[in-house]
């Protein structure tokens, strides 16, 4: 006999909840959480997510936070974008590749930014984590990748890094939140 589990997903409203109170904890506690997480399977992530900007590590340095910055509210936060979270759309594992893409609150354009999903060890710990990719970002001269641990059941939180096209090692960034929401019925 084969069990079914279904993952916990949330309503709109609920979503807001949960991130608001995660937008209250420090870069500090957002890593120790980072650290406990597990890598979440397809089935906990599945189709749409709730997601919000945490918080940018104090420890960067000031120019790397002044481009961050910049190419969020260029890229992300702008009244044209506004980010609202992920779309996971195909299965991944540490052999396969899935496919996602970025939410938008934006008429014209609320769905860009292809993103590619697997299981990989984690820059901040080698331990397994969800990787995020954008092969086809504008940026992606810069290197950016995301990592992102379950840390409640359908609660993602993630780390932002990135790299300079000179640059060897990737530097952390911030960090986000994402919580699966409910599908359309």
């Amino acid at each position: 006999m084969t069990t079914i589990m279904l993952a916990r997903r949330y309503s709109l409203e609920d979503a807001q909840t949960i991130i608001a109170k995660f937008k209250k904890y420090s870069f500090d506690e957002l890593h120790k959480l980072f650290k406990e997480g597990k890598a979440p399977s397809f089935d906990e992530i599945e189709g749409n997510t709730a997601g919000s900007f945490l918080a940018l590590n104090p420890k960067a340095a000031w120019w790397r936070k002044a481009a961050l910055v910049i190419t969020l509210a260029i890229t992300f936060a702008n009244p044209l974008a506004r980010w609202k979270g992920k779309r996971f759309v195909t299965p991944f594992d540490e052999e396969k590749k899935g496919k996602g893409i970025n939410l938008f609150q934006n008429r014209l354009f609320p769905q860009r930014f292809g993103i590619d999903t697997s299981i990989e060890k984690s820059l901040f710990d080698q331990k397994p984590c969800l990787a995020v990719t954008y092969p086809h970002f504008p940026s992606s001269l810069f290197g950016l990748r995301d990592e992102l641990r379950r840390i409640d059941d359908g609660v993602l939180l993630g780390q932002g890094h990135h790299k300079l096209p000179w640059g060897k090692q990737y530097s952390l960034q911030g960090y986000f939140v994402l919580c699966a929401v409910d599908r359309p019925t």
